[in-house]
């Protein structure tokens, strides 16, 4: 399992894991989600488009990793499709090695543990979800409440994977973007939401 490691001689403003955060991107937005059906269905939008997009990187928070293990054979589909894939999760479970996935291991006193997250990116997807625990309940305690954006804007996405990728010491992927494949991804996965929704109503 891989856990943060700093790389040596990392600046001092660089984002460190154990105090990152999503959510503090979007502090000062209004957080229009609260239904966790629709952010069940956003996530699993999310991933299906990220698979299907080449070359795009996969970025999910499960609190932990206990939730990672009922979307396990989700993850071994469409995991070799995908650049990289990252999962993070408050390790309650040891997740099985699964090949292009990389778990990462977040304590229990982490700002991640109290956020549901899905990001992908890459030349021709772009799109998150970010949502927060709005009763910053303990890993093992279920949160019952959630408040979430979530949006297909680059300018508002790349920020966010570039300081994740400082946090666990890495260089950011340099990401060249087709925008008129992104904006075709952007309205079939609007399009698809939609169907989504109404199937689960």
């Amino acid at each position: 399992m891989s856990t943060y490691q700093p790389r040596p001689g990392q600046p001092a403003d660089v984002y460190e894991l154990e105090t990152f955060s999503f959510a503090a991107f979007f502090q000062d937005e209004k957080k229009a989600l609260h239904s966790r059906s629709m952010m069940l269905a956003l996530s699993y939008l999310i991933e299906d488009y990220a698979a299907r997009s080449p070359e795009t990187r996969l970025i999910a928070t499960f609190q932990r990793f206990s939730h990672y293990l009922r979307q396990l054979q989700r993850y071994r589909q469409f995991a070799p499709q995908l650049s990289q894939v990252f999962v993070l999760g408050f390790p309650d479970k040891d997740p099985p090695d699964v090949p292009n996935v990389t778990p990462i291991a977040l304590e229990a006193g982490w700002p991640l543990v109290h956020e549901w997250v899905v990001i992908a990116w890459g030349p021709t997807c772009a799109a998150a979800l970010v949502a927060s625990d709005d009763e910053q309940r303990a890993p093992f305690h279920k949160s019952r409440r959630f408040q979430a954006i979530w949006t297909i804007s680059i300018a508002q996405i790349e920020p966010l994977v570039t300081a994740f990728y400082h946090a666990i010491g890495q260089p950011a992927p340099r990401i060249v973007h087709d925008t008129l494949a992104v904006q075709r991804t952007t309205l079939a996965m609007q399009k698809e939401l939609t169907t989504r929704l109404r199937a689960i109503r």
